[in-house]
């Protein structure tokens, strides 16, 4: 009997890691004992520790060597969450599969609700489904949120959202529609009940919420996921910088350049194409219209 093998959904930070030498910036896991570049040895500081803070400022972290100046390396900021552990927060995944392995432009996407305590509320085609935070669902345990609301806001968002999931029969197996009325119908019908000054004016259309609130961020996800499965393939990512453009200050912080000049080139994204009227992209919710449609990122293999 043949064995088979499957690509386990990662749960966690991968770890990727930055540092900048001889005017490159290298992505890696592990940081190497020479620069993958021009091969000189990378000194004790090259070394530090890999949960360095993302956040702190470049310039007073640079240092000089022989290679000229450098930055020490930091951790790039991971884009994924387990949806059970933000309360009462919108949650999209993709439909099968996660994101770092399977995501791909072709993806559709699905989209749920979590309430205060963290529970997972959703409708497909198996009707309104409601799982237990202690259960902790394996399929949602690498998501993207896309939307919440501040702590003061939970009992009023868990009185609404019972509300809506009341209206059984228009949440019933029968009543589920693949491409008009699904997962995406009933975040929205949410939402516009919820009376949410920010969430509920996007909710009132399917383009709107998608350019305010998920492009955002699948962009970012697309980014990580193209430099995710470079390093995965070669064990190491060296990306050479491009002349900056004067007329753009350059970011002060690595998070920041994260999503602007540390990735470009690495994963491109098309989210500035106009959303069409009936929804999603091709890496879509699933169920809005699978004929053509500009994507919300892309991802570059």
């Amino acid at each position: 009997m043949l064995a088979t093998t499957t690509t386990a959904t990662i749960t966690s930070d991968p770890g990727i890691l930055c540092f900048h030498h001889c005017n490159v910036k290298v992505f890696c896991f592990t940081l190497p004992h020479t620069c993958p570049h021009c091969n000189a040895p990378l000194d004790a500081d090259g070394d530090a520790d890999r949960d360095a803070d993302t956040n702190a400022d470049a310039e007073p972290n640079a240092e000089l060597d022989r290679s000229g100046p450098r930055l020490l390396p930091f951790r790039l900021p991971y884009p994924f969450v387990r949806a059970t552990q933000y309360p009462c927060a919108i949650v999209l995944r993709p439909s099968t599969g996660d994101f770092l392995n399977d995501y791909s432009n072709a993806t559709d996407l699905h989209i749920a609700v979590t309430t205060s305590g963290g529970d997972i509320v959703e409708f497909d085609r198996f009707g309104l489904r409601r799982h237990r935070r202690d259960d902790n669902p394996p399929e949602w345990r690498q998501s993207l949120m896309v939307g919440d609301v501040p702590e003061p806001w939970h009992d009023f968002w868990d009185e609404v959202l019972q509300q809506v999931c009341a209206q059984t029969a228009r949440w019933s197996i029968a009543s589920y529609a693949e491409e008009s009325h699904n997962c995406y119908a009933f975040v929205l019908a949410f939402l516009q009940a919820l009376g949410h000054a920010h969430l509920s004016e996007a909710a009132r259309s399917k383009t709107a919420f998608c350019e305010q609130c998920i492009v955002p961020r699948t962009t970012t996800a697309g980014k990580y996921i193209s430099l995710y499965r470079k390093i995965r393939r070669s064990g190491i990512y060296v990306h050479r910088q491009q002349p900056k453009n004067r007329s753009k200050p350059a970011s002060a912080t690595p998070s920041s350049s994260y999503s602007s000049d540390v990735c470009n080139g690495v994963g491109s994204s098309n989210s500035s194409k106009k959303v069409s009227k009936k929804g999603y992209s091709s890496s879509s919710i699933a169920g809005i219209s699978p004929r053509a449609r500009p994507t919300l990122c892309t991802i570059e293999e």
